[in-house]
């Protein structure tokens, strides 16, 4: 398998599980998409995405408009958990 198709399999995942993360937050993708990187809880749905799915930060800044992948990796660092939200 290449890495190409682990990569999709990743962001296919990410999708299913933001979805059901956000429909228990009584959210939708759109409203996430479209709130300011920082509120709503998008830096926890991108953790939680990051650590559990293992998605790629291009998806998790391209799908929830965090901001470009290096600025999301930093912001999703361990070293940062404790400031977050």
């Amino acid at each position: 398998m290449s890495a190409t198709e682990i990569a999709a399999i990743k962001c296919a995942r990410g999708q299913q599980a933001a979805d059901a993360a956000l429909k228990e937050a009584g959210k939708s993708l759109a409203n996430a998409a479209s709130a300011p990187k920082g509120v709503g809880g998008k830096a926890a749905i991108a953790r939680t995405r990051r650590t559990t799915v293992a998605v790629p930060y291009r998806w998790i800044a391209t799908t929830l408009q965090r901001g470009h992948p290096a600025a999301v990796r930093g912001d999703l660092s361990p070293r940062t958990w404790q400031s977050a939200d």
